[in-house]
């Protein structure tokens, strides 16, 4: 039997699915939460590809009411600053678990005596940053979900686990998203396990390479690239 993990859960003070399905796995799977630390919205200064794959147009519960009902004590604070990590002294916190957040600086890194947890819906090194999924297509690679104890690079830190998602002959690109983003929170639960039971033998994740927003010319292909790719490694139904 391993130790017990006190956990804190990086979210945003918005709806936004991967903290709402987040919080709700780790409640569902046993998990306990010691407390909910929450970013207020931020405009982001990144270019955002055209070609969407994910859903369009779904609703979801304001975090402070998903907390309250799981009764999780919830906390809005800026993830960057000085409060955050009088928030991870106070709870006294081993593990975060990132369901939301920006870029974490080491000061709140280093606050916990275990680390961040954080999922990637890529193989890391090899598909650091933005639209992992459209660019394992793109690449001919797998679609992979990694979780990691991130440091202060992006998409870097200690290896955790990496399970592959399957590709199916008759999957659309939507079919695939949800699929990725749906093992997110399979992996996130098993990663915590391990690192509960000490299961696991941390190594450091390489450079590999960084990559920005798919740009519009290979997004305009991205279709015929998907058949072609799906019909290479998809599993047949």
């Amino acid at each position: 039997m391993g130790k017990a993990l006190r956990i804190g859960v990086f979210a945003y003070n918005f709806p936004h699915q991967k903290t709402q399905e987040g919080l709700l796995g780790l409640f569902v799977n046993g998990i306990s939460m010691e407390c909910i630390l929450a970013q207020d919205w931020r405009a982001l200064k990144v270019r955002r590809s055209a070609k969407r794959i994910a859903p369009r147009g779904l609703k979801f519960s304001e975090p402070r009411l998903v907390a309250e009902s799981l009764g999780i004590p919830f906390h809005v604070v800026d993830h960057d600053g000085a409060a955050c990590v009088d928030l991870i002294g106070e709870y006294n916190l081993d593990l975060g678990v990132v369901l939301g957040a920006r870029i974490l600086p080491k000061t709140v890194i280093d606050a916990f005596s275990v680390g961040i947890l954080n999922i990637h819906p890529g193989a890391l090194p090899e598909n650091r940053g933005l639209d992992a999924i459209k660019w394992a297509v793109i690449k001919g690679e797998r679609q992979v979900v990694t979780a990691h104890l991130i440091d202060e690079s992006i998409d870097r830190g200690r290896l955790v686990l990496a399970e592959e998602v399957e590709v199916y002959t008759d999957d659309s690109l939507l079919d695939l998203h949800v699929r990725v983003m749906n093992r997110q929170f399979v992996v996130m639960e098993r990663a915590i396990r391990r690192l509960q039971d000490d299961r696991v033998d941390l190594h450091s994740i390489g450079t590999g390479e960084y990559r920005g927003p798919v740009p519009p010319d290979l997004e305009r292909s991205l279709d015929e690239t998907f058949l072609e790719y799906r019909a290479r490694i998809g599993i047949s139904t």
